[in-house]
């Protein structure tokens, strides 16, 4: 008898210190806190690594979930974090990025420089691009037609600037529209040169991709590189998206692209508003560089997501504070991309 009430005494004395303080504090369940990811147009390589990010987040983090939103463009992504900063975090381009912080467009942009870095994202890596073989140089330029980007789009001031530090930008006739557009009006004989994208790898595993691929239909293409300390020239002191990328002779293709050449590069990259709970970013940072190896199942541009590329961004005073941190703890050292891809 006396044995039992010990038993119970004990039963009793356990039970008050489960209802009186409950678990620890590092057992206790954290509230679930939900963001967005602007993930650009659909079928874009930044918006389906959006996808793999949400889906990451959302199968690797106990308190943070995460839906992929899609946007009108890249620049659209900037729009839905200045309004809600909080909740909207997503792809981003320096091309916006260098814009923004710069305030070159003022109020065309509507003014906003708070946008910061998290990781590497995907690559959107171009040269010029002709069926003429003759066009060789800048000076055989002179007197064509060649196509440049929208006048809204972000990265038109930075191939007009390669016109410009060449010598010819008032001695063409530019032509304007979508990466789409520039491919059509190539392959119509409507201009003479076009600025093109092709897939890249980080650092320097390079193929055609759709767009190349289609006008080969019609012919050979032939591509025009640009000089490194040009491209840096333009990225250092304006407009600045643009950073250099080198692809090795024959990488395009061993008979029309024989030597070395400098592509221009407009990569894409996770980023955050600087009000966006660091907490935040901090997790989301672990989740991207814990699936370094996963994101390549999702799209080919995601192997360059390595933990060698992820700590990867354009610019290292403008990473995001929560990211700088978890970097920081790991002893993660934060890379400048356009040095890693010489």
């Amino acid at each position: 008898m006396k044995k039992a009430c010990q038993i119970l005494v004990c039963l009793v004395a356990i039970n008050f210190i489960s209802v009186n303080f409950g678990p620890p504090v590092s057992a206790q369940a954290k509230p679930i806190t939900k963001i967005n990811i602007g993930g650009g147009r659909v079928g874009d390589p930044w918006y389906i690594l959006s996808e793999a990010l949400a889906n990451f987040i959302n199968k690797k983090s106990d308190w943070l979930r995460a839906t992929v939103v899609a946007t009108p463009g890249l620049t659209g992504v900037y729009e839905l974090a200045r309004k809600n900063p909080k909740v909207y975090m997503g792809a981003v381009d320096p091309c916006n990025f260098v814009h923004m912080q710069r305030d070159p467009y003022g109020k065309a942009h509507d003014y906003y420089n708070q946008m910061r870095f998290i990781s590497v994202g995907a690559s959107m890596t171009w040269l010029w691009v002709t069926y003429d073989d003759s066009i060789k140089t800048p000076e055989d330029f002179i007197g064509k037609k060649v196509n440049v980007g929208r006048k809204a789009a972000a990265r038109t001031p930075d191939e007009v600037a390669v016109l410009k530090a060449w010598g010819v930008l008032d001695k063409v006739k530019l032509i304007q529209s979508g990466y789409g557009g520039a491919k059509r009006n190539l392959k119509d004989g409507l201009v003479d040169i076009a600025c093109i994208i092709f897939d890249h790898i980080y650092p320097t595993t390079f193929s055609k991709g759709a767009f190349i691929t289609d006008l080969e239909t019609k012919g050979p293409i032939y591509y025009i590189g640009m000089d490194s300390d040009m491209i840096d020239k333009i990225r250092m002191e304006g407009p600045g998206g643009i950073i250099a990328a080198r692809v090795p002779a024959k990488s395009l293709d061993p008979a029309t692209q024989p030597k070395d050449l400098w592509a221009g590069g407009f990569p894409t990259f996770f980023g955050a508003d600087m009000r966006m709970d660091p907490a935040v970013v901090y997790e989301v940072t672990r989740v991207i560089f814990e699936s370094a190896g996963e994101f390549s199942k999702w799209h080919p541009q995601g192997r360059h997501f390595t933990k060698d590329f992820i700590p990867s961004v354009l610019d290292v005073k403008y990473i995001h504070p929560g990211a700088k941190k978890y970097y920081d703890d790991n002893n993660i050292k934060i890379k400048n991309l356009s040095d890693m891809l010489r």
